[in-house]
């Protein structure tokens, strides 16, 4: 039996992971050289497209006669989870550097969940041939943060292969072989990592088997939905998925289960095999959707169309959620979860794209829960969601980023100071969702990077901010604010407003109201009509009573008429706040 590494490349976004995976491949055979697509492990159109890994990419390489199973993980902040379950497959990491940009936030992020691990960490600075290459002062950085002399830093370029060879025998060196069992019994305990739904074979489960092994025909059973099933193949990554016999304790392989449901297969659950006593791997939890839009479809007749679109992408995102909605102005529609902006953002693509559809997605919110114990009025009970939030700078760029953050309702609570300055608030998710990350690059002149993590949810001064129109509420355009932003809120929306809503034949009174009090008002004049156009002089009182009379219809018409409120007015408000 060969000896097994498996390992993973762990980086900030754009660090070079996907590249040095091409050499990788290169060097051990898997691939020949110039007759392969660029980022051989990036499947998705999308994540090629934005230069970021969304999906993971395990492979198997043969290198000096020993097996290398490499796994890419995504590298941003919306899909840290992957990582997490990702690094507790593997024995060690290769932790990859931008030499032009140091360590970044997702460098001490992605540090950290590894030392958790306790898995050996690799160090490596990467684009070490860039003109702009920081390399000695990265070096520095890399060493006081881990805590380990220089020397053991490696300096490669994936673009040009050089450092490339010898970083694959550190591979070997250091990290430890896969263990071939961890328990007594040789049962079989798995780890699932990741997945994805064929339609004619199921859902395809990504696993690293630590104890026993598995095989076509055995009948195991999914420990967090207690789902049995019997395997229908296994096999490895080429990185296509080539059938075998059986994998091993210590292999990183799939699993057909033919499951019609990805949500029975959730990452970092066990796949285990059907007797009493067998344990599963610890450190599993259910991905949450954090983040909340509204979506609607352009044309009403499309909404069919679009909840079968949602529900095919679900079978290979088990992370996104979705429950219809209506509204009055908008239709019928879903409300849809996210793991954060991002994956907002690959979902519209992707439906926009590989489905044709034109759709309608409201700002994001965040979910708050009501809170039982708290000291608020009925108004303001709720409790929100706090992130822990790592933010790495500049020096020169402190002052604006704690006045940010700050802003955003922030709670310092700590801060080193090296060549970037490393700083660690808690601030509300709600607050994060709403351009903070923009705000961020432009006042750090794009500088800065931002990592963040759900910590709890926290009791909060929260309450509706309705919008009404001529007395009569639009849920469409409320939302729930902090009490000291709630004028400013409310100021904007009215403004905005008034500028969207088209004249009536009668006044439209647009005012915003916080925990019953009006805090901002507008008004929309209506069309006026000269209805003494057709008198030529004659007596005034004859004018006076025209007017009289116009203005009493409009009085009735005021109380009696609807608003009409254009959809466009919906989107141009929606597109301005996304």
């Amino acid at each position: 039996m060969k000896p097994i590494h498996n390992f993973a490349i762990i980086a900030h976004v754009d660090h070079g992971k996907s590249t040095l995976a091409d050499r990788f491949l290169e060097i051990t055979g898997v691939v020949n050289k110039n007759q392969h697509d660029d980022q051989m492990l990036d499947r998705n159109p999308i994540s090629r497209e934005r230069g970021i890994t969304i999906k993971l990419a395990p492979v198997k390489m043969m290198y000096m006669d020993h097996i290398l199973n490499l796994i890419d993980t995504p590298g941003h902040v919306d899909f840290s989870y992957e990582v997490e379950r990702t690094l507790a497959c593997v024995e060690g990491a290769v932790l990859l550097v931008d030499a032009t940009q140091g360590i970044q936030a997702q460098t001490i992020a992605h540090s950290y969940k590894a030392l958790e691990q306790n898995i050996v960490i690799i160090p490596v600075i990467n684009k070490i041939d860039m003109p702009n290459a920081q390399v000695e002062q990265t070096k520095q950085d890399l060493s006081s943060f881990l805590g380990i002399p220089e020397e053991e830093i490696f300096q490669i370029s994936a673009k040009t292969g050089e450092g490339v060879e010898n970083l694959l025998e550190a591979i070997i060196r250091n990290i430890p072989e896969a263990p071939k069992e961890t328990s007594l019994h040789g049962d079989l305990r798995s780890l699932i990592f990741d997945s994805y739904y064929d339609p004619y074979r199921g859902v395809i489960a990504f696993i690293r088997v630590f104890d026993g092994s598995i095989k076509v025909g055995d009948k195991v059973k999914l420990y967090a939905t207690n789902t049995d099933l019997i395997v229908e193949e296994v096999g490895i990554f080429t990185p296509d998925l080539i059938k075998s016999d059986i994998l091993d304790s210590g292999n990183i392989g799939y699993a057909v289960t033919k499951l019609k449901d990805i949500h029975l297969v959730q990452v970092g659950d066990s796949l285990l095999a059907r007797t009493p006593h067998v344990q599963p791997i610890e450190g599993y939890r259910k991905v949450k959707p954090m983040v909340f839009s509204s979506m609607f479809p352009t044309d009403p007749d499309e909404f069919l169309p679009l909840r079968g679109a949602l529900e095919k992408l679900t079978l290979n995102d088990s992370a996104l959620s979705f429950d219809p909605i209506f509204s009055k102005a908008l239709g019928s529609g879903f409300r849809v979860g996210f793991l954060g902006l991002l994956h907002a953002d690959v979902v519209r693509q992707r439906l926009e794209r590989e489905y044709d559809m034109s759709i309608v997605l409201t700002s994001p919110t965040v979910e708050y829960h009501s809170d039982e114990h708290g000291q608020g009025t009925k108004h303001d009970a709720f409790k929100e969601p706090i992130a822990d939030v790592t933010i790495v700078t500049p020096n020169e760029y402190v002052g604006v980023v704690m006045k940010l953050c700050e802003e955003a309702r922030g709670i310092f609570v700590h801060m080193d100071n090296k060549s970037h300055v490393v700083m660690k608030y808690e601030i509300p998710l709600a607050e994060l969702i709403t351009h903070f990350f923009d705000r961020l690059k432009t006042v750090t002149s794009g500088y800065a990077t931002l990592q963040w993590e759900f910590k709890e949810y926290r009791s909060a001064d929260l309450s509706k901010l309705l919008i009404l129109l001529n007395l009569e509420p639009i849920e469409e355009f409320s939302e729930f604010v902090v009490a000291e932003k709630a004028y400013q809120r409310g100021r904007d929306l009215v403004d905005t407003l008034r500028e969207l809503i088209p004249k009536q034949q009668f006044e439209v009174k647009i005012q915003a109201q916080y925990k019953g009090k009006i805090i901002a008002s507008a008004r929309v004049a209506p069309f006026r009509k000269d209805v003494t156009a057709k008198l030529y002089g004659g007596d005034r009182t004859r004018k006076d009573k025209l007017l009289k009379k116009q203005k009493a219809g409009k009085k009735k018409m005021k109380q009696i008429g609807s608003i009409d409120v254009p959809k466009d007015v919906f989107l141009k408000l929606f597109r301005q706040e996304s």
